[in-house]
């Protein structure tokens, strides 16, 4: 059963969590992804994930992670504040936050019109 719901990733989705999440680690090979879950995708094709990192040392971290594109083959694009550690108490809380900050369900080349 997953965590907070949506779908278990497929094998390519979760193949391209695992190679983007090891690009913060020092010893990615010792990393262990018990769950990666597809919570939503927006309308242009970003899609947000839930997973739990477990480390060598017993450590358990819960991520957040937008991909601006997750294709079928396991490539992705993902952004600057694409990932998002989050604690339990304030979970929704931070899938609303996280969203915002990449820009969910806005248009990927939109650009503000200050002078409207």
């Amino acid at each position: 059963m997953l965590t907070y719901g949506g779908r278990e990733a497929t094998a390519a989705q979760r193949a391209a969590v695992m190679d983007f999440v090891s690009h913060f680690s020092q010893q990615p090979e010792t990393l262990r992804f018990p769950e990666v879950a597809v919570l939503e995708t927006d309308s242009f094709g970003r899609v947000l994930v839930f997973l739990r990192v477990l480390h060598e040392d017993g450590l358990e971290e819960p991520l957040l992670l937008v991909f601006k594109q997750l294709c079928e083959d396991g490539s992705y694009l993902a952004g600057p504040k694409s990932i998002l550690r989050v604690r339990a108490a304030s979970f929704y809380a931070g899938i609303e936050h996280h969203k915002t900050r990449n820009s969910w369900e806005c248009p990927p080349d939109a650009e503000p019109d200050f002078d409207a």
